[in-house]
């Protein structure tokens, strides 16, 4: 269903000039706007609950129009989407996405695969008014799309008398991340964040900037290790703890404003600066996370897995106050299979 917001879109695009065959990420976050038949798999989905997409394409595509409409399939094991309490993935067909550079004069993404239950999702991403990509390949647009859009449509969930429809809030080109993300603080999780301060999908808990709370991502290899992790969605310049666990916790317990999984033997391996609320370790001079961890009395074992948060300072009392909350919050984990 077409969207038309009165705000204009803010983006920021990080362009790339990798031309080599790699698998691209694509993400996606809202709302669930529309409800109807929604049942089996699908039951417990309302209106206004926080929504995440997210689903890798491998380059190069296949053109349809030389220069401007470029077909990519979707690796069917990464389709994965929550609404709400919901998450499902795709089961079957040949899912694909479409890139269109300013062809038709709408560019953007199109994109289609079959569901659990029989349902199929419909997903576009566009900006009406003007070109949204310089490219056809997604390594030439890597970047975050946020904010209030002039013209979307989101993305639907239909088939056998269920239509979900999606409000569009946010959209990211990036490359795939490293780890296993856990822990969200976006309502979906056993225990609430402490103040009732949920996040957007696949976030920690909101903070008193309203963010949507912090997420926790890795990228790099983790032989030789060049994993880095990055956190962004913090507050615009706050001291951020990167933390390590060998253990997770059954159950999140509350931490600050947040949620806690890291568990077991606890290691602050980096203590960094945010700047405009984005934060990465190990940077230029820092000991890899592996390396790290050993000096600090924890060798990480082949084989073994450890969980990461980045907890951070929101010093505003007044957003989350004691005994419920603290001084600070936290991502969502992120799990490394070393």
């Amino acid at each position: 269903m077409l969207k038309r917001l009165l705000s204009t879109s803010l983006f920021f695009a990080a362009s790339s000039t990798a031309i080599f065959a790699n698998n691209v990420r694509f993400e996606a976050w809202g709302t669930v706007g529309s409800v109807s038949g929604a049942s089996g798999a699908y039951s417990g989905i309302a209106v206004g609950q926080s929504t995440h997409l997210s689903f890798e394409v491998t380059t190069p595509g296949t053109d349809i129009v030389p220069g401007h409409v470029t077909q990519y399939t979707i690796v069917g094991s990464s389709l994965q989407f929550t609404l709400g309490p919901v998450s499902v993935g795709a089961v079957g067909g040949a899912p694909s996405a479409t890139l269109r550079n300013a062809d038709p004069a709408v560019d953007g993404v199109l994109a289609d695969a079959t569901l659990t239950a029989s349902k199929t999702l419909g997903f576009s991403f566009s900006d009406c008014n003007g070109s949204m990509f310089s490219s056809t390949d997604p390594l030439q647009n890597l970047g975050l799309w946020t904010g209030g859009f002039y013209c979307v449509y989101g993305w639907t969930i239909t088939g056998g008398g269920t239509f979900i429809d999606i409000d569009l809030s946010s959209f990211e080109l990036s490359l795939p991340h490293t780890g296993q993300p856990l822990c969200f603080g976006d309502g979906t999780q056993p225990v609430a964040c402490p103040c009732a301060n949920s996040g957007l999908a696949g976030r920690g808990c909101d903070n008193s900037v309203a963010t949507g709370g912090a997420v926790l991502s890795g990228l790099g290899s983790l032989s030789p290790d060049t994993l880095v992790l990055t956190s962004t969605g913090e507050l615009p310049s706050v001291l951020s703890v990167f933390l390590q666990g060998n253990q997770v916790l059954a159950a999140p317990v509350s931490f600050g404003d947040g949620l806690r999984c890291a568990g077991g033997v606890l290691k602050r391996l980096y203590i960094k600066n945010a700047s405009g609320g984005v934060v990465s370790a190990p940077a230029t001079g820092d000991l890899p996370i592996s390396a790290q961890s050993a000096l600090l009395g924890d060798t990480i074992a082949p084989g073994t897995s450890r969980w990461y948060q980045v907890y951070y300072r929101d010093p505003n009392q007044g957003f989350c106050p004691a005994p419920q909350g603290n001084t600070w919050n936290v991502t969502n984990a992120l799990q490394i299979d070393w």
